[in-house]
């Protein structure tokens, strides 16, 4: 063969050998996608296909204001279907944005896989995550810097269900005004977020739910005003406690052996997680890998469960919601020791009260998203996370009033008021300390 004709043979270039990294983002992907197929196949195979359309139907069309339990409302099935199919589209828009999967996001998803048994769903999500799109259009950035607010913002999904189905307006105006309203506040929600950070100057993990809260308080003034009745509702189911329960303890079980394996069968980076305060921005898959990161997720659902279960309560909707939301800032904050004080301090709180039960949902959801001021124990101390979560209770039940319920993080909106209040005041009272303790040294 002439040298002519070697240099006429066909030169492959491997492009499709794919990069560690690469592989690594689509185990991760994999993974999510797994857990959404698991949320789906429990719905399906838990009733007829009658019962779970029935259901998904009820859903679609409900205000979905607080606290609206979809298990309660549509079925037990058409609950899990609606969380599963929720969290994959929010799962296959994150992958082809190409977003790594990091804290931020898995705190996003597991918050919208949570809240999609207490108030979200297909149709009241997805007209904000178009609002999201549209606003990385108009100051031209890529969406997937604005991906995980939107993710967030689907808190206000009521809103649009109540524009819908809420005011009996005839669906041929309601609808069209219902995804309108949604996406306008996904257009406004990216910039009020990046501002609101600096109120409770991070000390509050649910930051959009404190900016949601705020939009929902402005919403509802303006619909009062023209009289227009919006109350908060307490429909929770008491039917499927030991499912729900099973439930659980299996995901956090499979949490922990999955993370297990992929962190090589050691706790090597559980003691880094435990040493950061959980002040946003705390990413834990970049401290210490996603496998110890599950493994502090597992962690984390088993602490939440043992609350709900010494204190009694019945689990439903809202309480599994409020667990997974709790257990995905376990990639972004949360972990047993920053979060214990506060657990602690709600139920003796609510111990001592003479208005609450501890064993009533409105408490146990108080206990568990109380764990969003988790970086305020952290970071102050541990009698710090037990005022902090005093604080709390007390305000909870006071500000749903403002919103009538139609901002799915009213606790997210009650941990920003407390950060905002105790933080500045922490810092001054420790500022003091420093300055008597360093007078008293040069006075020795």
């Amino acid at each position: 063969m002439s040298s002519d004709q070697h240099s006429r043979q066909p030169f492959f270039l491997h492009t499709d050998k794919k990069t560690e990294k690469e592989i690594i983002q689509n185990r991760n992907y994999y993974l999510l996608i797994g857990y959404c197929l698991l949320l789906i196949l429990i719905g399906l195979s838990s009733e007829s296909f009658n019962t779970l359309l029935g259901g998904m139907l009820r859903i679609l069309t409900s205000p979905s204001n607080l606290l609206t339990d979809y298990i309660a409302l549509g079925s037990f099935g058409s609950a899990f279907v609606n969380s599963g199919l929720l969290t994959l589209f929010s799962v296959l828009i994150a992958k082809k944005e190409k977003i790594p999967i990091n804290g931020a996001m898995i705190a996003a998803l597991f918050t919208v896989s949570g809240c999609s048994f207490f108030g979200k769903n297909m149709y009241n999500s997805i007209p904000i995550i178009i609002g999201g799109i549209c606003y990385a259009k108009i100051v031209k950035k890529p969406f997937s810097q604005f991906i995980v607010v939107s993710l967030f913002g689907s808190a206000l999904s009521p809103i649009i269900s109540f524009f819908t189905f809420g005011l009996s307006i005839p669906l041929m105006f309601s609808l069209p005004l219902g995804c309108i309203i949604g996406i306008f506040i996904g257009l406004i929600l990216p910039p009020l977020a990046s501002h609101v950070l600096t109120f409770h100057q991070g000390f509050s993990l649910y930051n959009v739910g404190f900016t949601s809260g705020l939009i929902a308080m402005m919403f509802t003034g303006v619909l009062r005003m023209f009289g227009v009745s919006i109350e908060g509702k307490n429909v929770v189911s008491d039917d499927y406690h030991n499912q729900l329960l099973f439930f659980m303890l299996f995901l956090f079980f499979m949490l922990f052996i999955v993370g297990c394996i992929i962190n090589h069968f050691s706790f090597k980076g559980i003691k880094e997680i435990s040493r950061t305060s959980g002040k946003l921005i705390t990413d834990f898959t970049f401290i210490s890998g996603i496998g110890a990161t599950m493994m502090n997720m597992a962690f984390m659902g088993l602490l939440l469960i043992g609350y709900t279960q010494f204190s009694h309560c019945t689990l439903n909707g809202p309480i599994v919601g409020a667990i997974l939301s709790a257990v995905g800032f376990s990639a972004f904050g949360n972990h047993p020791l920053n979060s214990l004080p506060l657990l602690i301090s709600v139920f003796f709180t609510a111990q001592l009260s003479s208005v609450f039960a501890v064993d009533q949902t409105t408490v146990a959801l108080a206990g568990i998203f109380a764990t969003g001021l988790a970086p305020i124990a952290g970071y102050y101390g541990f009698h710090y996370g037990l005022a902090a979560g005093f604080l709390h209770m007390s305000l909870v039940t006071n500000v749903s009033y403002l919103h009538g319920g139609l901002n799915l993080y009213n606790n997210g909106f009650s941990t920003g008021f407390v950060a905002a209040v105790m933080v500045p005041l922490l810092d001054n009272i420790l500022q003091i300390r420093k300055v008597k303790q360093h007078a008293r040294k040069r006075k020795s």
